[in-house]
């Protein structure tokens, strides 16, 4: 089946079906169930429990603890969307967490791209949570040139728009919900 007729079956756009064959994007729940009935799938969510360990605990998710969430790709440092979505759900779902969470300063990750957007998460949390920001997110300097995931000029000026303060200051060009999901559309 070609990448119109799926998208068309679908409902969404050939472009999207396209970003989620090549890995650029992680489809939220409610997409990858229409592509999937598009293709003839039905897509079952079940779960099973796994054993508590300290690195899977909620007492355990800090922002320190992502610093290893990137790869070098050869369009440059490329962060672990699942990693830091999971993290940021993790919070969300446990905000008696984050100022635990915010604290432990991140290591260098060998990744400017990546300690920017550590610190600019962090101090997202710490605004939205009125908490004080953490003190380490002010060594972490501005990236030196604008950072953004590739995209057409209409996708960069949606993504601009929508980007949060505190990821803009830090040079970064992402729309929050590239991160946060909204928990009101149900697309969690």
């Amino acid at each position: 089946m070609s990448v119109r007729a799926l998208a068309e079956i679908a409902g969404i756009s050939p472009t999207t079906v396209t970003r989620i064959e090549a890995g650029r994007v992680d489809p939220g729940w409610s997409t990858l169930r229409k592509v999937l009935a598009a293709a003839g799938e039905e897509a079952v969510l079940s779960t099973r429990r796994l054993p508590t360990t300290p690195a899977r605990s909620p007492s355990r998710t800090t922002l320190a603890g992502l610093s290893d969430a990137w790869q070098r790709t050869a369009r440059g440092d490329t962060p672990n969307w699942t990693r830091l979505r999971g993290a940021l759900d993790m919070l969300a779902q446990h905000p008696e967490m984050l100022p635990d969470a915010l604290e432990p300063r991140p290591k260098p990750s060998g990744s400017a791209v990546m300690d920017a957007l550590l610190a600019g998460i962090a101090d997202k949390l710490a605004d939205d949570a009125r908490l004080p920001r953490p003190t380490w997110t002010k060594r972490t300097p501005r990236l030196e040139s604008e950072w953004s995931a590739p995209g057409t000029p209409t996708m960069l000026a949606v993504r601009r728009a929508a980007t949060p303060p505190q990821l803009k200051e830090r040079g970064l060009v992402l729309d929050g919900s590239s991160l946060w999901r909204d928990r009101t559309s149900g697309d969690v």
